[in-house]
């Protein structure tokens, strides 16, 4: 896969007002000119993989999905330069057999000749150096790409402030997994941290933002869309976050994918090494961009009442253990741990090596330890009830909810 350049961090915005095909498509092609177009990023016979947003069977109408002319228009330059399309996603609400009719992206892909990459299919990608996820479970079709596009929709959000180009490979995880890191994962920048891990694995080569009607208000998917009339792009996706946000008129202070790009490093965090390239933010920035009116708990994705997912989450998600045995007393563990104070620490009584109340189940400890002296211990609930199965059991069955509410009643009141 291509890799991010370290001095790439410039962002192109191009003024599209509507979603006609031959003004997007050329919009498209002025916005990727400082690149010297798609060729800069695609070779002939490659496969490209491109994921937009589809987060539910909804559509276009309603800006919770990345529209279908924009989607065309990648999948006509990708064509141009000899690149094999394929594309997909893992809905957040459904299936993407179900998803890809009513947002207009079935269409498009027959159209081309691309392919449906299948997100069902899972691979364990590892990196060492990752905080949270250093094997993460992630859709197959990412390791089949030679290319990874990643084609946001631009869009505030209820937990993480705003969705652009880092939260968009969320939807590499396949299906109820997402619902697990929810789980699992306590507040919203330990999600942030996750994210940041996601990317440096999935490394997008391009990532293109369909700003031109985006989501004001309760998104990603409750919010009000709103004209911006923008395409953006660029190769670096903090920086391609960073002018979003300050484009809406959100301080990039206060998102936590953001933020935890700056403290992981990667990519652009200061506007000052941030290149914009086109129209100035002043000129284009829609006046009284509306934000999240009040931040939901990171967990509440999970339909069930908090009460209930917190018990469910205490007495279903696996427990680290430390093997004493087999444990080498090396602490890798308590050093490797995210939480501070960490929650494992060898050097305690037995009974209290592991705080079940502070750990947030990333098990960083249990994919690190040299000796592998860590077990994960099922609780009785997992032993009883495999609850990826539940949520993939929900989700399947409000997508169908989703699409009959929209047919009869109209995008407008999903």
């Amino acid at each position: 896969m291509c890799m991010l350049s370290a001095s790439d961090h410039r962002v192109s915005i191009q003024p599209c007002a509507t979603y006609e095909r031959g003004q997007v498509l050329a919009a498209l092609r002025a916005c990727l000119g400082p690149w010297g177009g798609m060729g800069a990023f695609v070779r002939a016979g490659q496969r490209v993989l491109v994921k937009p947003n589809l987060l539910m069977g909804i559509t276009p109408a309603a800006a919770a999905t990345t529209h279908p002319a924009v989607v065309d228009a990648v999948l006509t330059l990708v064509r141009e330069v000899g690149g094999e399309p394929m594309v997909g996603d893992s809905p957040g609400i459904g299936v993407l057999e179900q998803v890809i009719g009513p947002t207009g992206v079935r269409e498009v892909i027959e159209e081309h000749g691309a392919e449906v990459a299948d997100f069902t299919r899972e691979q364990v990608f590892v990196c060492e150096d990752n905080l949270i996820g250093k094997r993460i479970a992630l859709a197959r079709a990412l390791a089949q790409a030679d290319v990874y596009i990643t084609v946001p929709k631009l869009k505030t959000h209820v937990q993480l402030v705003l969705t652009c180009a880092i939260k968009n490979q969320y939807g590499l995880i396949p299906g109820a997994r997402k619902g697990e890191y929810h789980m699992r994962l306590r507040d919203r920048d330990t999600l942030a941290e996750l994210l940041i891990d996601i990317n440096r694995i999935a490394k997008p080569a391009l990532g293109i933002v369909d700003a031109i009607e985006a989501m004001e208000g309760d998104g990603p998917s409750g919010g009000t869309p709103r004209h911006v009339g923008l395409l953006l792009a660029g190769a670096d996706m903090t920086a391609l976050d960073v002018v979003a946000s300050e484009l809406i008129g959100l301080d990039p202070a206060h998102v936590p994918t953001i933020q935890a790009a700056r403290r992981r490093g990667y990519g652009a965090t200061s506007r000052a090494v941030i290149q914009v390239i086109g129209p100035c933010l002043e000129e284009v920035r829609p006046a009284s961009f509306r934000h999240v009116g009040h931040l939901k708990d990171i967990q509440s994705i999970v339909p069930v009442p908090k009460f209930l997912l917190g018990w469910i989450r205490r007495h279903w998600a696996p427990r680290p253990r430390i093997v004493a045995e087999a444990c080498i007393r090396c602490f890798a563990c308590r050093n490797g741990c995210p939480v501070r104070p960490p929650a494992i620490d060898p050097a305690r009584p037995v009974r209290q090596q592991v705080d079940d109340r502070t750990c947030i189940r990333c098990y960083c400890c249990h994919e690190f330890c040299p000796a592998h002296a860590i077990v994960l211990k099922r609780t009785w609930l997992a032993r009883v009830i495999s609850f990826t199965r539940v949520l993939d059991w929900v989700a399947r069955h409000l997508g169908r909810v989703v699409q009959l509410v929209v047919r009869l009643r109209g995008p407008a009141h999903v």
